[in-house]
């Protein structure tokens, strides 16, 4: 029993206790009807993302939204996604170099998704843009063009804490495959 104790607890420090921890609160919720199958009814998606841009002066009401900062502050967007999950086939957390408690995200976009990048980051390349992650604000950049056009592959330079970031990543596949349903199901 200690050896089960003990590897238990090497297991909780070395995978990351924010994971286990919302891992266990799941499994004890008798209400959370989940499920990881992302093609199931009863799917619930988690940490989508929603590039924004950011609204210096509000003055449309049904464009612009005031949504909460992770910090607990405000900030205003337009609620015209530029960007999101529906186009993210996948994605990776990647540590900046020197510093690897800021990670940065690498998502491998669809063909539709790489035609948004090259209009958001043409269009964006001299404002700061919003990242938006299950409805809270958690950081600004400014989106770069693709190094390679016939890469699927994107970079951007956010600068996230891990968490999120390897959240991000995670659910990416589940929740593009949840966004865009098979068409043979359709019927």
């Amino acid at each position: 029993m200690a050896v089960f104790v003990c590897g238990l607890f090497i297991l909780l420090a070395a995978g990351g206790c924010e994971a286990f921890k919302e891992a266990w609160e799941e499994a004890m919720d008798p209400e959370a009807e989940t499920t990881d199958n992302p093609n199931s009814p009863e799917f619930k998606r988690k940490y989508v993302v929603h590039l924004n841009a950011i609204v210096k002066y509000p003055r449309a009401g049904e464009l612009e939204r005031e949504i909460n900062t992770f910090d607990g502050k405000t900030i205003w967007i337009n609620t015209n996604q530029l960007f999101s999950s529906k186009n993210i086939r996948d994605a990776k957390a990647v540590a900046r170099p020197g510093n690897p408690e800021i990670f940065d995200l690498q998502f491998k976009v669809d063909r539709f998704g790489k035609l948004q990048w090259q209009l958001l980051s043409g269009n964006h390349n001299d404002e700061p843009v919003a990242l938006v992650v299950d409805g809270v604000y958690f950081a600004s950049f400014y989106p770069e063009p693709a190094d390679d056009d016939a890469s699927s592959w994107v970079t951007l330079r956010v600068g996230i804490n891990p968490v999120t970031a390897r959240g991000i990543a995670r659910n990416a596949k589940k929740n593009y495959t949840n966004l865009n349903p098979d068409t043979s199901s359709w019927f």
